[in-house]
């Protein structure tokens, strides 16, 4: 978007930011009809949304040539998020990204040496121990706030309506 210098138009006019929208809803899609929602996408948005479509479909679905799709630097099995909603999976690697952040708060520098490597890691496996124990005794786990439990049922109601929506309006 900063690169096509479209920010302002995004955040200026409602119908081009939902435009915006509707492509960062294909994670949403069957993988199976990411071709059919891409082609309605190429007739409804913005022209000068057509660029940024483009490189989605270049880098996250693969470029149709002679009828067939190229893969994808990132293919669609990583990303796309609609098999992982209605299995009631997360649809994002925050705890992973949580856990590198604890490990690299932990080490305090950016490139350890080994040893620093190992004596932290088992710092922190220590750590994990010990939460793992008090798991046990029957401690719970923090709860999810209120507001994402209902942004993920209001996302699973939709998601679940997928064969009963227009892809254009899904």
């Amino acid at each position: 978007m900063v690169e096509l210098d479209l920010i302002f138009k995004y955040k200026n006019n409602a119908d081009f930011s939902i435009s915006v929208k509707m492509v960062l809803a294909l994670a949403f899609v069957k993988i199976d009809d990411l071709d059919t929602a891409i082609k309605a996408l190429n007739e409804h948005v913005f022209p000068e949304l057509l660029p940024l479509l483009d490189w989605f479909e270049e880098y996250y679905v693969g470029r149709t040539i002679r009828n067939r799709r190229r893969p994808a630097r990132f293919p669609p099995a990583l990303w796309n998020v609609h098999e992982r909603i209605l299995n009631k999976e997360d649809r994002t690697n925050n705890h992973a990204e949580a856990s590198n952040r604890r490990l690299n708060l932990q080490m305090g520098v950016q490139h350890p040496t080994l040893w620093t490597f190992i004596s932290n890691l088992r710092k922190v496996q220590s750590g994990r121990d010990i939460f793992y124990q008090q798991l046990e005794a029957g401690n719970s786990l923090s709860k999810k706030k209120k507001k994402f439990i209902d942004v993920d049922k209001r996302i699973f109601k939709i998601v679940k309506d997928y064969n009963n929506r227009n892809i254009i309006v899904f």
